[in-house]
């Protein structure tokens, strides 16, 4: 049954109306009506992933003969580790490909707050406002605040569990998004990217 229904003054054989709005469009303010979906975010990642791909073999090769302490037979020995880095060869070259990344995405996050993988599945890291994240608070506050927790010795594989496993949460957030007190959610169709 309708509520209220208006009748049309110029067309007396239209159908009543509703004075109802109808749904609400999506806002840029986070709520459960706009969190990106696991799916997106998680292809969003994917995507991330993929383009540091070639980023990280040319890593591999520069830096390999710089922090090997023997001579790798293969190059898929240097990928399980028995090349021997040594605790501080590997905190370098994590940091490193830290930096490398932000590099890599910086722009993206600086323009509209959203990393590559992120503005192809449009979603978006906004503040717990609404508003869009800085790129300083992406890089900081979500990435390397991040790095450092998890590369704690012994807790450190822990914590980067916690981190990916909070996001079956009823609000989506992974422990960076906590941390950074940002959340992610989907771009409303008429919201400019």
């Amino acid at each position: 049954m309708l509520s209220n229904p208006v009748m049309s003054d110029e067309n007396p054989y239209a159908a009543p109306t509703t004075d109802s709005p109808g749904p609400l469009p999506l806002s840029g303010a986070p709520g459960p009506h706009n969190y990106a979906t696991l799916g997106a975010r998680f292809f969003g990642k994917m995507i991330d992933v993929l383009i540091m791909v070639p980023v990280s073999l040319v890593l591999i090769a520069v830096l390999t003969p710089i922090f090997v302490q023997k001579d790798p037979e293969t190059l898929m020995e240097i990928f399980q580790g028995g090349a021997g880095f040594g605790i501080v060869g590997a905190l370098v070259f994590s940091l490193i490909g830290l930096i490398c990344y932000i590099a890599v995405q910086w722009t993206f996050w600086k323009k509209s707050s959203q990393s590559i993988g992120k503005k192809v599945m449009k979603i978006q890291v906004v503040n717990l406002d609404g508003s869009p994240a800085a790129a300083e608070t992406i890089a900081f506050n979500r990435y390397a605040l991040m790095a450092a927790l998890t590369a704690i010795p012994f807790i450190g594989q822990f914590i980067a569990l916690v981190n990916v496993l909070l996001i079956f949460r009823g609000d989506r957030n992974c422990l960076h998004d906590d941390l950074a007190k940002t959340r992610v959610i989907k771009l409303s169709a008429t919201s400019n990217q």
